[in-house]
């Protein structure tokens, strides 16, 4: 079952944040579609949830540094 979840991304400020989440979130098992909108500083993740988990996709963003609410 596919599941989405938006969360608001803090440091979130050029096109090369937004390409660097897109190919780190896509190249995760799991993560379907990544929809980053620059102008709302939001990111909605589409991933299967037989394969991912949201605590370590919550955890991945702390690891490339943008903290998100």
């Amino acid at each position: 079952m596919t599941k989405t979840f938006v969360l608001s991304v803090e440091n979130l400020n050029s096109s090369e944040d937004a390409t660097k989440i897109e190919d780190y979130f896509l190249s995760r098992p799991g993560v379907e579609k990544v929809t980053v909108e620059m102008d709302l500083k939001i990111v909605s993740l589409s991933y299967n949830e037989s394969v991912g988990s949201p605590k370590k996709l919550l955890e991945a963003f702390g690891t490339l540094g943008y903290p998100v609410r």
